[in-house]
């Protein structure tokens, strides 16, 4: 299989598939998926569409085990399955989103509606907080980074978020 940094860069994320499943590799699965949707598929039929029309470049290109693509099959579950915080993390680790300096970092924080559960007389689950989504946008590359916690901790704004 291919060496390609873009599926080096997903080779750490866990497989859910179980073993009978794993026919395809799923790094190469999720880069696959990646680069069908920067070229602007929007769901799995449009996937597999392109990666039927791009076949031959993709093959050569990243040199699949027994010369074969995954089909809309391989790459539906795959991609139901996916822990997508941690495909983001390795997303953000492969483009490198670092803010440069001068560049202006936006947040917006966000708490899922009905996420938390106050302990009540008729509750029954655990009271828990709520779900709260923090995200960090550098403004002039138009980028989101994946795990703001490091530069929340180097942020002089860091005792607001706390």
């Amino acid at each position: 299989m291919s060496s390609l940094a873009i599926v080096a860069a997903f080779s750490g994320l866990p497989d859910a598939r179980r073993g009978a499943g794993r026919r395809h590799d799923q790094a190469l699965c999720i880069a696959l998926f990646t680069l069908a949707i920067s070229a602007g598929c929007r769901g799995f039929l449009s996937i597999s569409d392109w990666l039927k029309g791009y076949r031959r470049e993709l093959l050569e290109l990243f040199s699949p085990a027994k010369s074969r693509l995954p089909s809309y099959s391989t790459i539906r579950p795959v991609l139901l399955n996916i822990d997508y915080e941690a495909y983001s993390r390795c997303l953000a680790d492969f483009f490198v989103i670092e803010p440069l300096a001068g560049e202006t970092i936006a947040m917006d924080g966000k708490v899922l509606r009905g996420s938390y559960n106050l302990d009540t007389p008729a509750s029954t689950t655990e009271s828990h907080p709520a779900i709260q989504l923090v995200t960090v946008y550098v403004v002039e590359r138009g980028l989101m980074r994946a795990d703001s916690t490091d530069l929340l901790q180097k942020s002089p704004i860091r005792a607001i978020v706390r």
